[in-house]
């Protein structure tokens, strides 16, 4: 009986499934490890408009990271925020989702997953439109989604008080984005008796009090008369223009001009940052902390004035980076006791800060520690 063999559109098929499972780690003998062990690079936050794609250039990405890459993949999305097509990601709807890679390592049979960084993803018909004072001010879903869509002056309130605040729970968590350029003019705050104390001390000045993992985009501020420097109490006084304090959270593109004080930490975007990243943010005006602190304050260590930002706390880990700051532009009087920088009052955890650039002059800042862009630069 003769032998039947293979038809040779069979064989070239299971020849062309081996050599892909080989190349993509599919294979588990030959990536038989997995691991998230990997160090040295920085990951990255991205905002899309639905439809919109960005691409990722990997291998520079990680090309300090000591592994010998073969091959890698972008993850899709499991929100489905986000298509993948090669190196390149599409924005699907909104959302905020981490973007994960495979790395594969043929030398060390082993698989590394990773993050790239987290995508904020909108859509606008998804959006809630914000078109007066009294619909900005009204603001009480701290977890929503807002879109301006007309210039707002704010002059009729004479002290505004800011979306979101202490303690943590009261923090706004949301997205709100401007991505037409419409204005809001005149947000005035008098004194810190007219806002909101946190119940453990403290209090912020700022369109936003605080927030936590948010996206603010676009925001354009004008004439901002901020002035908390006058709280005397437990802890101290924070303000910015955008935000008093922020956490983890993804600010682009933000514009203020105006005055903002305070008696800890103040910016001209953000008083105090802890990790997250303010992009493309400008400011012009007069920024100044008088950090005369009471009895019951706790540290007065971590505290200045900056054009951008007035305090930011790095809080990365295990050689895995993020940078803080990028691409922003300051220009004005920054005045502080302690730590004065025309970007950044005082940053803990490392100089993370990429193409900021001061306008003014060095004599325009003014504190015991100065800097043209940082104030004071603590590493860990």
């Amino acid at each position: 009986m003769k032998k039947r063999s293979i038809p040779i559109r069979l064989a070239l098929s299971i020849i062309f499934i081996a050599i892909s499972f080989s190349l993509f780690g599919c294979n588990s003998n030959k990536y038989r490890n997995i691991s998230n062990d990997v160090k040295n690079y920085y990951t990255q936050r991205i905002s899309l408009k639905s439809n919109e794609s960005y691409t990722f250039d990997v291998r520079e990405i990680f090309k300090d990271s000591g592994l010998e890459i073969g091959k890698y993949k972008i993850e899709t999305s499991k929100d489905k925020n986000y298509t993948v097509h090669g190196d390149t990601i599409t924005a699907v709807g909104t959302g905020i989702s981490s973007i994960s890679v495979s790395l594969y390592c043929p030398s060390e049979n082993t698989r590394y997953v990773c993050s790239l960084g987290t995508l904020y993803s909108y859509d606008e018909k998804d959006f809630t439109p914000i078109s007066t004072a009294s619909e900005l001010q009204s603001i009480t879903d701290l977890n929503g989604k807002y879109i301006l869509t007309a210039d707002i002056d704010l002059s009729s309130i004479k002290n505004w008080e800011p979306i979101g605040n202490f303690p943590y729970y009261n923090a706004f968590t949301g997205m709100f984005i401007n991505p037409h350029g419409y204005r809001i003019k005149n947000l005035t705050i008098t004194s810190s008796e007219e806002v909101f104390h946190g119940p453990y001390g403290g209090c912020c000045g700022g369109l936003f009090g605080s927030i936590q993992g948010a996206f603010l985009y676009g925001i354009n501020l004008e004439n901002v008369q901020i002035d908390v420097s006058d709280f005397d109490g437990r802890l101290y006084s924070t303000a910015g223009g955008i935000v008093a304090q922020t956490t983890g959270s993804y600010i682009k593109d933000c514009a203020v001009t105006g005055d903002v004080k305070a008696v800890g930490t103040a910016g001209g975007i953000a008083g105090s940052v802890g990790g997250g990243c303010i992009e493309n943010c400008t400011f012009s005006g007069n920024v100044t902390t008088n950090e005369e602190f009471s009895e019951y304050a706790l540290s007065d260590g971590q505290t200045g004035a900056g054009g951008i930002a007035g305090y930011i706390g790095i809080p990365f880990s295990f050689q895995i980076y993020q940078y803080g700051l990028i691409g922003c532009t300051a220009e004005g009087k920054i005045t502080a006791v302690k730590n004065a920088g025309g970007i950044a009052g005082y940053i803990w955890g490392g100089d993370y800060v990429k193409n900021c650039i001061f306008t003014g002059d060095e004599t325009d800042i003014t504190a015991a520690s100065t800097d043209k862009l940082f104030g004071k630069v603590q590493e860990k």
